[in-house]
């Protein structure tokens, strides 16, 4: 069994590789660049010729199948001679044929990551001539090296010794040659023998040795080093060429945050290789320092050398803080102070406060900022407390026949129509978007310059998907209060239409950050006029990478607006989006800031097999009243179309909603469950916020969720304004890392839990605990060469393989690929 370059194993040459020549053939090095294929096959054609010839004069035998071809010799030499000859598609190597008469060929399978063999044929005198002239080529070589490099002769007459006597050819040295260093020369600079690789120019060095007498050394932060070394090390090859130096990056410094480039050569191309270096990062204020054979005196040097362009953030910040104020100084002023406490709120005592708020779903209410002492209003217990004010609001809203305000609401209401911002978080289907719209109209209205007067919207809403913008604007039309009105802009929708709208003038703008960001940046939309700011579900928006936006359009809005974000979970982003954006903000929390899924929904888990899905699905669909309505939810877009065309061809009704489907086929798809025109919705993580069809009465997780919040938003498309639900999850053994999260997100909600779960959670924690052990042993005993995906790199030659199923080890043995793992061409 022999590897792609014909050694056997045992490491010797296969011959049922060699076939009938001596050379090696094209299907030894498939892997190569086209012009090598070509060239190797002329070599060939050629070879073929001269074997018969010889075949025919009688000086080989028939049966040698023309394995001898003449006179044959191989020489070694460098890459960079190798370069030379193969420049502009082997220009080199055919005028050297044309000038000797002899054939010559660039072995490429010989490379041997230290030299490569060019094998010369043809007669001894033709052989002399070309061998001279390549020596030519690599007279700057042959001065540094201190021993010979041997000849391979493959018979013929003996040539001579390669450290022998030069004799001029004739030809002209190239003057990059001239200018750069060979290879052979960085072979020699230490005294140790250690071959390089032929483009990786970035050797590790001592960082306690002494730099070469008058080295130039460049500091760069470490996470550039990646740009100037380039793939496969082919940037810093350029730059060497570019400026005639020598460059080589040295270990990062102990404190791991700069990286040392060593430039040396004439003191011309060392300015110029540190210019390109500069300008290849981006920025020419990193020092630089130059070495002498005095350490101490070099480490002065270093020390005293300081970057003259240090940014001064703590300075930067405070201009812009000045500059905002400065922007913001002539705006009118705005109202956030509209509540007028009812008396029977006011009167509540302490004790029943508390009981009040126990008893409703356990809220809980405080001060995110410890320092915050401002006293928290009581709840209220009815739609009139709230709005006694507000008449014509509150038969609006009585109008909707809403019994009593859900919990958030109760709380949340007293807070915003104060005037302070707030945090709320409450499952999904409690009432959150009644919660902050209510407070915005009324706000609207308050403001003491008249909306016609208004440069734009006041309010302010973002969202993160389409359907959940559309829902919170299908929300705002159920309450027609003083002529506010309300658009929705959103990716994927008519562009032109919608700043149409914006331009007739609205006060309410529901939008998804993108599309805001980008009518913000077209000037269509100016938000100077608002003062009141929702970024509800403002966990998945960060989740979806809206954080940027989200920044950025905060900039264009006033500093005093009044702020509020919404999400039923408490992940890390929204508590950095809080302490940047929001002033001393309350909390308010429905339940517990833990993981909690609606405890009006009763989950069921089922562990089963990847192909065993699909039946069960069609088990559950077989199992639904004529009244129920369901939502599949699957991990993936192409899984989505798949059940759908399948269940549509064996005659179940059904819908797909995912986000490459256009934004009409998603709003049909939504009517269509709403109006009950089908019963069962395919869909993606995309439905699991802003989808509030309050008689869904099934969710199946044919997927497993990624995250356990979205378990959680998911679950909360059912059970929702009073009502129940069913919530049933398939999971395999593939999705055992999610167990131990799922578990608690049952326990909390009373609901039943598998005993094959708690096996699956048990696995998945022993198997953690293995793998941490086994890092740690691996970071104890590893040592050299580039590490792979799964086993280090190490040993002689060894080299980061394209992927690996390393089972430990290093290279060793020469091997071009590290490790002892399997091996993907």
């Amino acid at each position: 069994m022999s590897d792609r370059r014909g050694y056997s194993r045992d490491g010797s040459r296969d011959s049922r590789q060699s076939g009938s020549s001596s050379y090696p053939r094209n299907s030894q090095s498939s892997q190569r660049g086209s012009y090598q294929s070509s060239h190797n096959s002329n070599w060939d054609s050629n070879t073929r010729n001269s074997g018969c010839n010889q075949q025919s004069s009688g000086h080989v035998n028939k049966d040698d199948h023309c394995q001898q071809r003449g006179n044959t010799a191989i020489i070694r030499v460098s890459y960079d001679v190798v370069k030379l000859l193969s420049a502009q598609s082997n220009a080199k190597v055919s005028e050297l044929q044309d000038k000797s008469g002899a054939r010559i060929k660039v072995l490429h399978e010989d490379d041997n990551w230290v030299d490569v063999g060019v094998q010369l044929a043809g007669e001894p005198e033709q052989i002399r001539l070309a061998e001279r002239m390549i020596k030519e080529l690599n007279s700057l070589a042959s001065d540094s090296i201190n021993h010979p490099t041997t000849y391979q002769q493959s018979g013929g007459n003996s040539l001579a010794d390669w450290s022998g006597k030069e004799t001029d050819s004739g030809m002209k040295k190239p003057k990059w040659e001239s200018e750069r260093p060979m290879d052979s020369d960085r072979w020699q600079q230490s005294s140790s023998f250690e071959p390089s690789r032929r483009q990786h120019n970035y050797e590790s060095e001592n960082r306690h040795s002494q730099p070469p007498e008058n080295a130039l050394i460049v500091k760069v932060p470490s996470g550039i080093v990646g740009r100037i070394i380039g793939r496969g090390g082919s940037k810093i090859n350029e730059l060497q060429d570019q400026s005639g130096a020598r460059i080589k990056v040295l270990k990062d410094d102990d404190n791991g945050t700069e990286a040392s480039i060593q430039i040396t050569g004439e003191p011309e191309k060392k300015k110029e290789a540190e210019r390109l270096i500069k300008e290849l990062v981006g920025d020419t204020s990193f020092p630089s320092s130059r070495y002498s054979n005095n350490t101490a005196q070099s480490s002065t040097t270093v020390a005293a050398q300081t970057d003259s362009a240090v940014v001064d953030w703590g300075a930067v910040i405070r201009d812009s803080k000045e500059a905002s104020l400065r922007r913001w100084a002539n705006s009118p002023k705005i109202y956030k102070n509209f509540y007028i406490e009812d008396p029977e709120v006011s009167v509540m005592s302490r004790e029943e406060v508390e009981k009040f708020r126990l008893t409703h779903n356990n809220i809980t209410i405080s001060h995110y900022k410890s320092d915050d002492d401002r006293p928290i209003p009581n709840p209220v217990k009815s739609f009139a407390q709230a709005f006694a004010h507000y008449p014509e609001l509150l038969e609006a809203v009585q109008s909707q026949q809403f019994k009593d305000p859900s919990p958030i609401q109760c709380q949340a209401w007293p807070v915003l129509l104060k005037g302070h911002d707030l945090i709320g978080i409450a499952q999904t289907g409690t009432g959150k978007t009644l919660a902050f719209l209510l407070p915005a109209l009324i706000h609207i209205e308050g403001q003491p310059i008249t909306r016609s007067e208004r440069s734009g919207p006041s309010v302010l809403i973002m969202a993160p998907t389409r359907e959940l913008a559309q829902q919170i604007e299908r929300e705002v039309a159920k309450f027609p209060w003083k002529g506010i009105k309300c658009l929705c802009v959103y990716g994927g929708g008519d562009r032109r239409q919608q700043i149409g709208a914006v331009a007739k003038g609205v006060e309410i703008v529901v939008a998804t950050p993108g599309r805001l960001y980008d009518l913000m940046q077209a000037g269509a939309l100016k938000t100077s006029s608002v003062s009141y700011v929702v970024l509800d579900e403002a966990d998945r928006m960060l989740d979806l990478g809206f954080e940027p936006q989200i920044k950025k359009i905060l900039i264009d809005v006033r500093p005093d607006r009044q702020i509020i974000m919404t999400s039923a979970t408490w992940p890390e982003g929204i508590r950095r989006i809080a302490n940047d954006y929001m002033d001393n903000p309350l909390q308010v929390c429905v339940g517990t800031l833990d993981l909690a899924a609606c405890h009006s929904v009763t989950q069921h888990v089922e562990i089963l097999d990847e192909e065993d899905k699909r039946q069960r699905l069609l088990d559950f669909i077989q199992s639904l009243d004529p009244n129920d309505k369901a939502i599949v939810f699957v991990g993936r877009k192409l899984v989505a179309d798949q059940v759908a065309s399948e269940l549509s061809l064996i005659g179940i009704s059904c819908q797909c909603i995912h986000g490459d489907r256009e934004q009409s086929d998603r709003e049909q798809a939504l009517a269509d469950l709403r109006n009950g025109d089908v019963k069962l919705l395919i869909a993606t993580d995309v439905a699991s916020r802003g989808i509030d069809i309050k008689d869904i009465t099934h969710i199946l997780n044919y997927d497993f969720p990624r995250h356990a919040e979205e378990y959680v938003h998911r679950v909360g498309r059912t059970g929702r304004a009073g009502r129940t639900g069913i919530a049933i999850s398939f999971m395999t053994r593939e999705d055992w890392s999610k167990a131990n999260d799922l578990i608690d997100i049952l326990k909390e909600a009373n609901q039943e839990i598998p005993p094959e779960l708690i096996k699956m959670s048990e696995r998945f924690a022993a198997w953690k605990v293995r793998k941490d052990e086994e890092r740690q042993r691996n970071l104890a005993d590893c040592g050299g060469g580039f590490r792979g995906r799964g086993g280090g790199g190490g040993g002689r030659g060894g080299r980061r393989g394209d992927r690996d199923e390393g089972f430990g080890g290093g290279g060793g043995r020469g091997s071009r690929r590290g490790g002892f793992g399997r091996d993907f061409m």
